[in-house]
Parts: structure tokens; C-alpha cells; sequence
């Protein structure tokens, strides 16, 4: 028999950094966890009773005292407060794994007690993106009247600017960060580092905390479905859209191209790895999966299509290309800006740099539009708190009916529960990844 177990540490801050007081809860009434590669944030939502009996000052409080005579009676309030650190640990039979981190952001009620968290995200919401020092140059007489709302990152790469941005704010976060230059970024004076997360957002670049075994992971990643160029190359073969800058030259570069993509995919999983958490797990229908409203999507089926374009120092008309279904709603425009590459003025040199940006919009394109037309499942199934699955995992699903809900898909999003229901896992799946 399986006996469901829980611990909560609250740890008080200074600064939003974690101190060494801390209180340990062993009772909790419910826990709700939703995580999602797809969302900044991931939350958490805490019932507790009101009241609680310790027998220690500050340490290992719990719903009972094991000397009853050296109990006391506290109320819940005292120990959840705003911006206090928590730490979310679930399982079976005393093995405890590391559900959630992240920070107290709400607390209500009376009886229970409805205690709400984000997760490490909610510190980079209160991180300015960019320094306010030397804001103002005292030989410009414009900006010392009024200070320049934006500042502009040439050659924008965001492992070296998150990490050196985290850094200086002396976060203990452990980052895993695409390295690769994205252009020029314009980055408002009042922006936090959260809201430069967002806009990366648009160029198809997802950041989330994943929970490994030492902590949570800052993960900033191009391929956070961890689609590998061969897939890539074969959804460009039968998604490209001939336009009028494609020629047979755009087509040999777009092959090579993938070949020299294969360094700047973010392979997510080969960066932390960890023996606590699996990573790839198998479930079988009539027997560990509860129940499911999963059903069979295809590409086939998305009528969209995906547009990229780039501007130039020396130009003001774009080069671009477009990847989809060529009748299909337009449902992206993406821009990218390189204020210091010019195009050339020689006619063959001109019509062979553009065969090349043009190949290399077309891979970006491809990045973007596969993500939004995929083969596999949509949907979700519910299943029992182990094997733990957190979102970007692969899960092998066997013993289906349908047959093409048997295969190996990915996890985009995770809903955990536990408490008066047992413990839970709804898992939405995506993608149908290819076995190797």
C-alpha cells in the first residue's frame, strides 16, 4: 500500500533571498501545481489549516508534536507570509521529490488557509533588465532634461546577458541559456528581466524554470519541443512556400544550412542531467493511466502559414520568406533587425547574399512553424503522482485502443494535485517525438 507524503519548507528572505530560518511542515490539506514549458511562471496554490501544534522554536513544525507536553498552538499566519521562499516536496512511502520553488505571493482565508505562489520567475519580475546608472550623458544637454527611455543591446545574446544580469543581482540561479546572437534588441529603461523573457516570446525563444535535483534550472531555449535538424529539414521539404527570392540556389543553402543548425538548436536535456527525475517514462492504458480525452492531431490540418522577415543598415525593403500552407492564414509576422550589416551593391554578390539570408529565414521560419503544427496528440491524460513527469519530458504510451495514440510524445504541460483526492498527474501532450 502506498502512503502519500508531503513537506513544505517556508523560508524567510531578505531581499527575496532565502535565509537560514526556516520551518518545515509535514500536514498540508491540498496542493494545486500547474507547470507549462509554454507560461513564464509556473504556480502553486497551498490550503493549510489555520492552526498548527509545534515543539520546536523555528524548526520541523508539524501537525503534531511528538512530546505532547512541549506542544504549542500557532497559528498558520505566522509562519506564510509575502516573498517568504518555499519549497514544495511530494511523493510516496517517504520519498520526497522537489515539486515547486518559488515565492509566496498571496495569503487569505481564515479556515483553511489559501496560500498562493509563482515559482523563481516572480524574482525576476522585480529585476530591472538594464542598470539606472549613467543614464544620462552630462554632455547631453537633451538627455540630462530628460533621460532616454530605451537602450539598445547590439548583438543580443542571452546567455551572456542573463547570466551577467543574474550575476550582478547575486540570484543563485542556475541558467541553461541559448548562445546565440539574435540582432539588435531594443530594452525599455523600465523593463524588468521578466518582460525581456516576454518579448523573446515573439522571435520563438521560450524561458522557464525547470526543476531538477539541485534546484530549479533558468532555461532559455530556441527548441523547447528539442525538435532535431532532421526532423527540421524534412517539415521544410514539405512545408516550404515558393516566393519570388527563392531560386534552386535557396534550396542547396537551406540543406547545409540545417547541417550548421545542429549547433545552435538548444538541447535542453543534454545541459543538467539528473537521477531523480527520469526524463523519459512509460504509461499504459488499463493500467496506470486513470483516464484521458487525448485525441490524434496532424499537420496536414493546420492551415497557417509563417512569415520572416530582415531588415538591413543600407535598406529599407526586407528579405523574406514563409514557410506553411501558401493558402493558409498568415497567423505570424516575424522581424529582425541588423542595424550594422549591410547588403552588398555588386548585382551577383547582392543576389547571392540574399539566397543566403533567405535560407537561413527559411530554417528560423521552420523553427517557428513546426512548433504550431505538429504531429501527434492534443489533450491530456490523469495518472497517479508517479512516475514524475515534468513538462518537456517524453512519455511512451502504450496498450492504446486507437493505435496512433500509441508512441512516444512530449509533455507540453503539467497540472499536479494532492490531498483529499490522492496524489495526481494530468500531463498534456504534444508533439509524437521519433524514436531513434
Amino acid at each position: 500500500m502506498l502512503n502519500l507524503n508531503a513537506k513544505i519548507i517556508v523560508y524567510e528572505t531578505d531581499k527575496l533571498k532565502p535565509t537560514n530560518t526556516k520551518y518545515e511542515f509535514r500536514h498540508v490539506k491540498n496542493v494545486v501545481i500547474n507547470s507549462s514549458y509554454k507560461t513564464l511562471t509556473d504556480t502553486a496554490t497551498i490550503t493549510m489549516p489555520k492552526k498548527v501544534f509545534t515543539n520546536f522554536e523555528g524548526y520541523n513544525f508539524g501537525q503534531f508534536a511528538k512530546n505532547p507536553e512541549e506542544k504549542k498552538e500557532k497559528t498558520i499566519h505566522d509562519f506564510f507570509k509575502l516573498e517568504s521562499f518555499v519549497e514544495i516536496f511530494l511523493g510516496y512511502n517517504g520519498d520526497y521529490k522537489p515539486a515547486f520553488t518559488g515565492y509566496i505571493t498571496s495569503v487569505k482565508g481564515d479556515s483553511p488557509v489559501t496560500i498562493e505562489c509563482q515559482d523563481a520567475m516572480y524574482a525576476c519580475k522585480k529585476m530591472k533588465a538594464v542598470e539606472d546608472n549613467d543614464v544620462n550623458d552630462p554632455e547631453d544637454e537633451t538627455n540630462i532634461i530628460s533621460q532616454n527611455p530605451t537602450t539598445t543591446v547590439e548583438k543580443f545574446n542571452p546567455k551572456t546577458y542573463f547570466e551577467k544580469r543574474l550575476k550582478d543581482l547575486e540570484f543563485p540561479f542556475k541558467i541553461d541559456a541559448l548562445d546565440e546572437e539574435l540582432g539588435d534588441i531594443l530594452v525599455k529603461r523600465n523593463q524588468s528581466v521578466c518582460q525581456v523573457f516576454e518579448g523573446l516570446k515573439e522571435k520563438g525563444i521560450q524561458t522557464y524554470f525547470k526543476t531538477e535535483k539541485d534546484g530549479p534550472i533558468l532555461t532559455i531555449t530556441n527548441n523547447p519541443q528539442q525538435y532535431d535538424t532532421e526532423e527540421l529539414s524534412e517539415f521544410t521539404d514539405r512545408n516550404f512556400i515558393e516566393t519570388a527570392q527563392s531560386n534552386p540556389i535557396v534550396k542547396k543553402l537551406i540543406g547545409k544550412g540545417f547541417d550548421a543548425l545542429k549547433n545552435q538548436l538548444n538541447d535542453i536535456a543534454s545541459a543538467f542531467t539528473s537521477d531523480l527525475f527520469l526524463g523519459k517514462v512509460r504509461f499504459k492504458f488499463h493500467y496506470n493511466i486513470i483516464s484521458d480525452d487525448l485525441k490524434v492531431v496532424d499537420e496536414a490540418v493546420k492551415n497557417t502559414r509563417f512569415r520572416v522577415e530582415k531588415f538591413f543598415g543600407n535598406s529599407n525593403t526586407s528579405i523574406n520568406t514563409e514557410v506553411g500552407d501558401p493558402k493558409g492564414q498568415l497567423v505570424s509576422t516575424q522581424q529582425l533587425h541588423d542595424s550594422n550589416e549591410m547588403l552588398p551593391n555588386d548585382k551577383e554578390a547582392f543576389k547571392n547574399k540574399v539566397a543566403e539570408i533567405t535560407s537561413e529565414l527559411t530554417q528560423y521560419a521552420s523553427k517557428r512553424a513546426i512548433e504550431n503544427r505538429p504531429n501527434g496528440l492534443e489533450g491530456s491524460f490523469t495518472t497517479f503522482g508517479e512516475p514524475f513527469v515534468r513538462p518537456t519530458d517524453k512519455v511512451v504510451l502504450e496498450n492504446a485502443e486507437d493505435k496512433e495514440k500509441n508512441g512516444t510524445f512530449q509533455v507540453t504541460e503539467v497540472t499536479r494535485t494532492y490531498g483529499d483526492g490522492g496524489y495526481r498527474q494530468k500531463i498534456h501532450l504534444g508533439r509524437i517525438v521519433k524514436e531513434k
